[in-house]
């Protein structure tokens, strides 16, 4: 399915695939399907797949009545009453129209969706077909969308350098390098996953490298979100030193009550 030869559809949680024709979607869909029957789950297909969309046991209309986001966690339960194990959904985004938001919008619903996916337990596939004739999204935005997604495959022309993953309600994950070059788009996700809930314990154990930009993206969070309860877990040694070397986490009036949190 890319150039690994790995299975997205072997995957579990919020899986990012970028796909660079129409035809990819359709070999993904079937992977899916098969996967889906093989460990029986309920498969749903979000856009147009051939020959697999039509009249295909496993496959139904995703009801999108309350948006994808909202409509998840009541496919879920419907799955489960029928008797499967779980839901995997695989949503072709430009059918979602997900191609009319900017990157900022898209790390945002992202991000959002990545959070109901892991307390629902579904299993979500997010293709992005790249921009080839008009058609689907450019390299940034798919840079942008798949910061989003703790597992991604296939060409990410402009991989930002980052990802961004919930493990439970208030929990998040980060992995991969943040510097002055993603750290505006750091912050971004930073800033939306705080507004989610009252309390924002993050881990940084698969975090190879941040610089002081990100430190003070993530000062500013704590300024933005004053009554937040945030808790850093295994930071990079050379957070810390630079965190009190720039005075960042120097207590004061209107800042997140924020903790550090070492596992080993």
């Amino acid at each position: 399915m890319n150039a690994a030869g790995q299975d997205p559809t072997k995957s579990y949680g919020h899986i990012g695939v970028v796909v660079d024709a129409p035809a990819e979607y359709d070999e993904l869909v079937g992977l899916a399907r098969a996967r889906g029957g093989h460990v029986t789950e309920k498969v749903i297909v979000v856009g147009s797949a051939e020959p697999w969309g039509r009249g295909a046991d496993l496959l139904a209309p995703f009801s999108l009545g309350a948006g994808l986001v909202g409509g998840l966690r009541t496919e879920v339960s419907v799955a489960q009453r029928e008797g499967y194990r779980g839901l995997r959904v695989v949503a072709d985004m430009q059918e979602l129209g997900l191609d009319s938001l900017s990157e900022r919008e898209l790390v945002e619903f992202e991000l959002d969706l990545d959070r109901v996916v892991s307390e629902a337990g579904a299993t979500m596939v997010c293709v992005y077909r790249n921009r080839h004739g008009g058609q689907g999204f450019s390299p940034a935005e798919v840079g942008a969308a798949m910061c989003a997604h703790p597992l991604g495959f296939g060409a990410n022309r402009a991989d930002r350098g980052f990802r961004m993953g919930s493990t439970g309600r208030g929990e998040w994950r980060i992995s991969g390098e943040v510097d002055r070059r993603n750290a505006d788009l750091f912050e971004l996700a930073m800033m939306t996953a705080a507004g989610m809930s009252a309390r924002m314990r993050v881990t940084f154990d698969d975090l190879r490298f941040i610089d002081v930009a990100g430190m003070r993206a993530v000062a500013r969070v704590g300024t933005a979100f004053p009554d937040l309860r945030l808790t850093l877990v295994d930071p990079p040694a050379s957070f810390l030193r630079c965190w009190d070397l720039f005075g960042l986490g120097a207590p004061g009036e209107g800042r997140a009550r924020m903790r550090v949190e070492q596992l080993g």
